[in-house]
């Protein structure tokens, strides 16, 4: 058996265990690196594991009924679109099935350890199954360029990039979301964020929109029940449904699924942190004693931010706007008709929401703003998607289209900023990629995000699961006496 069927062979194995088993065995090998007892690494990556089964369960079923009534969008409004989105099950698929793919894993472990040795990064990514938004990457460059090598570089900036966003971003996931220690590398969300920055800031400084605050604290206070987050998932859920077209007694099921996804996923997401934090402690006391100063960050899969009730609303509303968006845009170019990944709408949301102190309509505003951009993005990426998805042979496809994309990643701007990268001589490719790399490690370490670039709203929407006693455990266990730096203290 030759190398590269060593590493299918291995790719393969790992995308079959998927996260909810790859993920705890890192986190208990992860807690022995860091000397936590073995029965609380065992206990720390079981919770995590069982934290995780709860998240995607929950998920699961927010995306099987927004997809439900996505489909009844699409079909009411006649949409006429003659690309069709495949959504990220088969982009994973052809991600991890290329030779990018069967690499990213080793190469991304020993790459992450490299760039925290010198400090180039504060975030150690234990999100491994989520690399196959990295190998995309690298599949999407190797079918446009015919190098494995160039796939290769673009691999590794990505995986960079993704790095650097997740520490970018860690001070406003703190603040924000409440989970002091945890960051968020997952390219997807965090490459949306990145396309939302410079709105945000414009839509901070209207006063309109500025003093409106609408996000779930405020609703609650103001509107007492109506704002709960579980009867606010209802009402939600009942328009979206009665406008989709459903029968009462069907929108009347749906109300209350979306209810309780509201209430379910931020009990998951105290779970999943009850795991976590003797993690996240056994890290910071093993740097402290070793390196002192320095900081590490657990890199996680957005999946932990969607429990904030302001990302799970916005994530809802993101349905009929993406619909809307697709039609509206046609002429001047669209022809993606999102599909499958119309559920993804609360990754969307999920690093918009705290730019913008969780209010409700500014969210929205931003998700319209980048799944706007990313949709036409998605229409020029589909020839090479298309024939990624032919020359594959475990790719379910709906019927009557033969164009696809991948709204997920095809939408998202570091992917299509490779794909277009690919398509010039590879000397701008590379100067160009590593210029930006350059410029985003001047912005997370000169500009860090929710501190001297749009600072933290204090108003904004309360901690995610603030009502679980395991979240408020982990969040006091996390906290350590500050120490002042050193003069020779350094970045990551």
């Amino acid at each position: 058996m030759d190398f590269e069927s060593i590493l299918a062979s291995v790719g393969e194995f790992l995308n079959g265990l998927g996260p909810t088993i790859v993920l705890p065995v890192i986190i208990i090998l992860l807690g022995l690196i860091l000397r936590m007892k073995f029965g609380a690494a065992v206990r720390s990556g079981l919770v995590v594991a069982v934290g995780f089964v709860g998240i995607f369960l929950t998920v699961g079923l927010l995306g099987s009924t927004v997809t439900e009534i996505g489909e009844a969008f699409a079909k009411n409004t006649g949409t006429g679109l003659s690309i069709i989105d495949i959504g990220w099950p088969a982009a994973s698929s052809l991600a991890f099935g290329s030779p990018i793919g069967y690499l990213i894993i080793p190469l991304g472990i020993v790459l992450n350890v490299i760039l925290l040795l010198v400090r180039a990064t504060k975030t150690l990514d234990v999100d491994l199954w989520n690399f196959w938004h990295i190998a995309f990457v690298g599949a999407i460059v190797q079918f446009v360029t015919g190098s494995f090598w160039i796939a290769l570089f673009a691999a590794v900036i990505a995986f960079v990039i993704a790095l650097f966003l997740a520490d970018w971003s860690a001070p406003l996931v703190h603040k924000y979301f409440n989970l002091p220690g945890i960051s968020i590398p997952h390219l997807q969300s965090a490459g949306y964020m990145m396309l939302a920055v410079p709105f945000a800031w414009v839509l901070r400084k209207i006063p309109g929109l500025r003093n409106m605050r609408l996000n779930p604290d405020t609703t609650r206070k103001r509107l007492g029940l109506l704002g709960e987050p579980m009867v606010l998932g209802f009402v939600i859920g009942l328009i979206l449904a009665l406008v989709a077209g459903q029968d009462i007694a069907k929108a009347l099921g749906t109300a209350i699924t979306l209810a309780a996804v509201m209430l379910l996923i931020p009990r998951m997401v105290a779970i999943l942190m009850e795991g976590l934090t003797p993690l996240a402690v056994a890290a910071r006391t093993f740097m402290n004693e070793r390196f002192k100063g320095r900081e590490v960050y657990i890199g996680l899969d957005a999946a932990v931010l969607v429990g904030s009730p302001a990302v799970i609303a916005a994530g809802l509303l993101m349905v009929p706007v993406e619909i809307l968006l697709a039609i509206g845009l046609a002429p001047l170019g669209n022809q993606t008709l999102p599909f499958v990944d119309l559920a993804d709408g609360v990754f969307v949301a999920a690093l918009l929401a705290p730019l913008v102190g969780g209010d409700l309509v500014m969210t929205v505003i931003l998700g319209a703003i980048v799944m706007g951009i990313g949709l036409w993005f998605c229409t020029q990426i589909a020839p090479a998607v298309s024939s990624m998805v032919q020359a594959s042979t475990n790719i379910d496809i709906p019927e009557g289209y033969s164009v696809f994309t991948v709204m997920s990643d095809g939408s998202v701007p570091i992917s299509y900023g490779f794909y277009y990268l690919a398509q010039t001589p590879v000397v701008v490719m590379i100067i160009v990629a590593l210029a930006f790399v350059v410029g985003l490690y001047f912005l997370k370490t000169r500009f860090p995000l929710g501190e001297k670039l749009l600072p933290f709203v204090p108003a904004g929407e309360a901690a995610i699961a603030a009502d679980a006693p395991a979240a408020e455990a982990g969040a006091a266990a996390t906290k350590t006496p500050a120490k002042k730096p050193r003069s020779g203290d350094k970045e990551g």
